[in-house]
């Protein structure tokens, strides 16, 4: 699979991370990739086939939306099988971006993967009508001139500001920060901060830092063919490996070296036969 990414331009890097694009041509091959919990919010456009979604609980097998949008997760709940064309426009948000661009708090999606227009409207849909008409080129400028025209209708693009240092400090110190130190920094009770950041990121603090931490974990083991999960742990900001396998069970539904094997899956042909793929032309 060929990725290619960007940062927005300027006047829009408080709200947008990146924006990147996927492309690969799979045939009948499948991939398995399961999502662990993570603590970021993005809109994905399905330009090709669809991806199809597995419920972890049930195991049941649908069709992703045309256009979907994934809050932030506190547990994995649903993975996915990459095949046929893939052709996928991907937005980032910062922490604090989807809530300040769409003015929706963000408790209201977390735990969500759902149809955009759901949520958004079917101003997304128009934006998915351009990307599928534009060249794959021009498809950053078209999502731009998008969001600028949100963030100039939005009343809320500034309220965000406290809660987005208090992210960008969990990030910055792999969320080994208390909520009563960043409570106390910021002249915030610590339910103050655990309030706003619930409604401006969709998680609490204190599980906002977990998921960092998770995510530095899973970024390490992926640049090591055996790698040693002890020190591993530590360099992660965990106590230890006991500490680590807890969350791991915790955010992912599966120890460090189980999640490992599950990204390694191989998928025999039939599992989603019979579910067909939409053509772009159809609305979102």
């Amino acid at each position: 699979m060929q990725l290619r990414s960007w940062r927005p331009i300027a006047r829009l890097r408080t709200f947008v991370d990146h924006f990147a694009i996927r492309t690969a041509s799979m045939g009948s091959n499948q991939k398995y990739h399961p999502l662990p919990a993570r603590n970021d919010c993005f809109l994905e456009f399905y330009l090709e086939d669809q991806f199809r979604v597995i419920n972890v609980a049930s195991g049941a097998i649908h069709l992703a939306p045309r256009v979907v949008l994934v809050g932030p997760h506190a547990r994995r709940r649903e993975d996915i099988i990459h095949t046929g064309a893939i052709k996928v426009f991907h937005i980032g948000f910062t922490p604090t971006g989807f809530y300040s661009l769409f003015q929706i708090p963000a408790r209201s999606i977390a735990n969500l993967a759902q149809s955009a227009e759901v949520v958004i409207g079917s101003s997304v849909c128009e934006l998915e009508e351009k990307l599928a008409v534009a060249p794959i080129h021009h498809w950053r400028s078209t999502a731009e001139h998008f969001l600028l025209q949100r963030l100039i209708s939005s009343r809320t693009a500034t309220a965000g500001h406290l809660t987005a240092r208090i992210a960008h400090s969990l990030l910055f110190y792999r969320g080994a920060l208390p909520v009563s130190e960043l409570a106390k920094r910021h002249g915030r009770s610590v339910r103050q901060i655990e309030r706003i950041f619930e409604d401006h990121v969709g998680l609490s603090p204190k599980l906002f830092s977990r998921i960092v931490r998770l995510q530095a974990a899973l970024r390490m083991g992926q640049r090591e063919s055996a790698p040693d999960w002890s020190a591993l742990a530590l360099a992660a900001g965990y106590f230890d490996q006991s500490h680590m396998v807890r969350d791991f069970r915790a955010l992912t539904g599966e120890t460090p070296v189980g999640f490992r094997r599950l990204q390694h899956r191989s998928l025999p042909s039939s599992i989603g036969d019979g579910m067909s793929h939409l053509s772009y032309r159809r609305p979102c």
